[in-house]
């Protein structure tokens, strides 16, 4: 078999890569234009999130309500002593 008969590899220029360089041998375009329309749509449709902190700690209901028991429990060790006077 060819080294290019596929169109998905291209040739690597052995001058640019040094020793620990990665290499990637496909096209992720090519992959995708290969792939079902199923998989298409779903790479096409991927909305864009920013990353943030508090987003990450509540973007699921389990999370949200581990974090408000968190939180409740903090200000209850927090106010309890003041609460029973002492």
């Amino acid at each position: 078999m060819k080294e290019n008969s596929r169109p998905d590899v291209r040739p690597v220029d052995e001058s640019k890569t040094g020793e620990h360089d990665l290499v990637f041998y496909y096209s992720r375009e090519h992959r995708l234009k290969k792939a079902s329309r199923l998989v298409r749509s779903l790479y096409e449709n991927v909305p864009v999130r920013r990353f943030g902190f508090f987003t990450s700690l509540v973007d699921t209901k389990p999370k949200a309500m581990l974090l408000i028991v968190i939180v409740a429990v903090c200000l209850l060790c927090l106010f309890l002593p003041v609460l029973r006077g002492g």
